[in-house]
């Protein structure tokens, strides 16, 4: 029990750090984007490209991990729309949004540095690949349900390409397949640029943690409980046990590789989540409120998960 006490509550206080600045206006709208942005644009792709191209790429294209996320995946987010849409008598773009809070858990923001605290930098490259798989597969899948709701069918074709357009420019993905190439390459980065790296990268926890809160402070529940504790639900107990089964029973996955990634699945929805819904202005206000009570209730849940998994 100290164990985990010494790991999650650093954790989480820096997340409340963030929540008291922004509560207390010490940091305003504009202080916590600017924030935000040196985490996203910055810090964390120097964490990811330093990760990636230090790890051998055929460690890093897992076949049996990959098809285990997918089909974990797949299956809870078709779950959480289709129960979405008949418990709650919504359309197909609310239920898409529904499936994705299901699926895409704050991995970058949360993720990444409590799998790297508790088992080590090299557990959190399976969160990394995952991360990779909800880029390019979850959110297309997502929006692409959104836009056929709306009537935009012939629209899908467009907005496949400009979703992939978007995710070709996206910091993170960029520096994940850079460090790919570099690690296919048997390249090695000079040693003041590796050292500029882990001194970039090592600031992306404590940023991002403290970010995370900072976001959250402007956030508020409001309505809408069984819809928002339904998200919930899915997101912190049915996907991390959807992808417990198909890592240890469907496919076999590495030991270590299933754990971390299992971690990563019982974290909280992602604000990729807010910022679809928002896009396409469905299910914001349920969105935002089931970001909030999902990472506040991550805190007892991740921690009783952490006992377990020790």
């Amino acid at each position: 029990m100290q164990s985990i006490l010494n790991t999650a509550l650093p954790f989480f206080a820096l997340i409340f750090c963030g929540y008291g600045a922004g509560r207390l206006n010490l940091l305003d709208e504009t202080a916590a984007a600017g924030v935000n942005t040196f985490v996203f644009y910055f810090a964390l792709p120097a964490f990811l490209f330093g990760l990636m191209s230090s790890s051998p790429i055929g460690e890093v294209v897992n076949g049996p991990f990959i098809g285990a996320y997918v089909t974990a995946s797949l299956a809870v987010f078709t779950l959480a729309a289709l129960v979405g849409h008949r418990l709650f008598e919504i359309g197909r773009a609310e239920a898409a949004v529904q499936g994705l809070a299901a699926v895409l858990a704050n991995t970058g923001y949360m993720g990444i540095p409590l799998v790297s605290a508790v088992f080590g930098r090299e557990a959190a490259v399976p969160i990394v690949v995952g991360l990779t798989l909800d880029g390019v597969l979850m959110i297309p899948l997502g929006i692409m349900i959104i836009e056929s709701s709306k009537g935009h069918s012939e629209r899908l074709t467009h907005t496949a390409l400009t979703t992939f357009s978007a995710l070709a420019r996206n910091p993170l993905i960029l520096s994940i397949f850079a460090g790919l190439a570099f690690s296919a390459t048997g390249l090695t980065p000079p040693e003041p640029v590796t050292n500029f790296l882990e001194l970039l990268g090592g600031t992306a926890g404590p940023c991002a943690l403290f970010a995370l809160g900072a976001t959250l402070a402007g956030r508020q529940v409001a309505g809408g409980a069984a819809e928002v504790s339904y998200m919930t639900l899915m997101k912190l107990a049915v996907h991390p046990v959807a992808l417990f089964l198909t890592t240890t029973l469907i496919f076999s996955v590495d030991p270590l590789w299933a754990t971390a990634a299992l971690l990563g699945a019982a974290l909280p929805i992602a604000a990729n989540v807010f910022i679809v819904a928002r896009q396409y202005d469905v299910y914001v206000v349920r969105t935002s409120s089931a970001i909030l009570v999902s990472t506040a209730v991550s805190m007892l849940s991740v921690s009783a998960l952490l006992l377990v998994l020790q």
